[in-house]
Parts: structure tokens; sequence; C-alpha cells
């Protein structure tokens, strides 16, 4: 097999774990009732269609969008180092996300780069280490969110958002069969996720390269 090869199937590993992370997720916060899932559509909703509007409102809730969806995707490690289960595990992301895009909001379009990055990265050890090959896609991630900027980060912040409604939506319905049907099935999850994260980033990005720029300043009067 190719290095190409190999990438490949790590990439889409992590892809595939990612995936399958919507529906135990799903199925995490339908347990813990519909509060919790109003709670993610709410905030999904927020990075969906207002995390574009400033510097600082996108670092809070891209922050917290993706720092719940990063803990949803490392769930595997945190369950097993740290303790916390899926549902738990997504508050805290969400919550430590927030908090540091609210302190450090240029640093977010790096950090909207390197957790996917990373994410992608684990599925790729470099000399058979997992943790290295984190690294090299977080550096790598990061690198792009710098370059591309304000409509990646908000792009990444949209995608985030789309699989926070996705969830929460889920776990809205409670016990209802549906519920768990759809829980059943992440790749339909994930697909509704990506369409909603696709809407949610056309609308930002182009309601923020449409909207009319700051008046010039206005001059003094000149003395004839």
């Amino acid at each position: 097999m190719t290095l190409a090869a190999l990438i490949a199937a790590g990439i889409s590993g992590r892809i595939a774990d990612a995936v399958a992370g919507l529906g135990a997720a799903a199925e995490a916060v339908r347990a813990w009732g519909p509060w919790a899932g109003a709670l993610l559509v709410l905030l999904g909703a927020a990075a969906l269609t207002a995390s574009g509007r400033s510097r600082q409102v996108l670092a809070v809730l891209g922050g917290a969008a993706l720092g719940a969806c990063g803990a949803l995707a490392a769930r595997g490690w945190i369950a097993a180092h740290v303790g916390l289960s899926p549902g738990p595990a997504a508050a805290l992301g969400a919550a430590v996300g927030a908090a540091l895009g609210a302190a450090w909001p240029a640093v977010f379009p790096l950090a909207a780069g390197a957790v996917p990055g990373a994410v992608l990265g684990a599925g790729v050890p470099l000399s058979g280490r997992a943790f290295l090959g984190a690294a090299a896609g977080a550096l790598v991630g990061a690198l792009v969110g710098v370059a591309v900027g304000r409509p990646a980060a908000t792009a990444l912040a949209s995608l985030a958002g789309g699989a926070l409604v996705t969830t929460g939506g889920v776990a809205l319905l409670g016990r209802r069969p549906l519920a768990a049907e759809l829980a059943g099935r992440p790749f339909a999850l994930a697909a509704v996720a990506l369409l909603l994260g696709i809407a949610g980033a056309a609308y930002q990005i182009t309601r923020g390269a449409s909207a009319p720029g700051r008046p010039p300043p206005l001059e003094p009067p000149r003395e004839g």
C-alpha cells in the first residue's frame, strides 16, 4: 500500500469515527432529557446564523461549537483517560472553547484549523504514534486557518453548529422510537449536519461580503 493510500485510509477512518460519534452523542444527550437537546440546538443555531457577525462573536460561538464537536470526535480517548461520557465531555468542551474564544478571539482562526487537523491527523500515525500524526495535522490545519482567515473560521463554526443542531434535534425527540432510529443512522445525521453547515456558512459569508462598509470619516471644514 502506498503512502497516499495509507494517509487516505487513516483520514477516512477518522471521518467515519467522527460520523459514528454523532450517533453516540445523540444517544448520550437523549439520555439527559429534552432540555439538553434544546441547549445544543440553541448553541448550534447561533453558530449557524450569528457567529460571523464579529470577531468576538465568532470566537465565542465558534469556540463553543468546535470544542463540543472536538470532544465528541475524541470521545474514545476522553472516556479512556478522563472517564467522561460523550454528553459531559461535549458540555465541557463547549465551555472551554467558549472561554478560550472570549479570552483570545484573534486566535480562533488558528484553532479552527488546528482542531479538525489534529482529529484527522490522529488517524495517520507518524512513526507508529498517533499523537505525532495529530500534532502534524494540527500544524497544517493551523497554517490553513491562518492563511484563509475569517471565512474558513466561519465555515468551520457553521459545520460544527450543524452537528450540534442535528444532535440536539434527536435529543429533543426524547424517548420516541424515531429518536432511537435516527441515532442508529449516524451517516444520515452527518448528511443533515453537513447540509445545515454549508447553508449556514454560505449565508454568513455572503452576508458579510454584501454588508455595507463603514462610511468614510468626515473631514473638518477647510478654512477659506
